[in-house]
């Protein structure tokens, strides 16, 4: 019943868009993030990055119905995928990479590289 009560809240909250599975990956100079969006063709995706933020939405192919029937009847169908994450370290987006095959979308963004002179007195 809580996973229940947890589901619905975050679909009426999204709109009828569900939150994919993805994993943030620190690696030294990039970060690596990697979602997991089935039922999702590549012209599909549209991706959005500032310097420390990063969304993702795509469309399914085909609407996914979530039915429950009890007392009360619920109905939602779900026909894309919407998330945004706050990166941990600002990013270069114009550099950043994505590659998208099988279901996964792996983005690669550079992290920014700070450079400071230092005079010597």
């Amino acid at each position: 019943m809580e996973i229940e009560r947890r589901i619905l809240k975050a679909t009426w909250e999204h709109n009828g868009n569900l939150e994919p599975l993805y994993e943030v990956e620190d690696k030294g100079d990039e970060i690596l993030v990697t979602f997991d969006l089935p039922r999702v063709r590549k012209e599909n995706v549209k991706i959005n990055t500032t310097g420390d933020t990063l969304e993702v939405i795509a469309k399914m192919s085909d609407a996914v119905c979530w039915e429950r029937w009890g007392i009360v009847q619920k109905k939602i169908t779900f026909q894309a995928f919407r998330k945004q994450i706050r990166l941990p370290e600002p990013i270069e987006p114009e550099k950043a990479e994505a590659i998208f095959k099988n279901g996964i979308l792996r983005i690669t963004l550079p992290k920014v590289r700070r450079k400071v002179l230092i005079t010597i007195d």
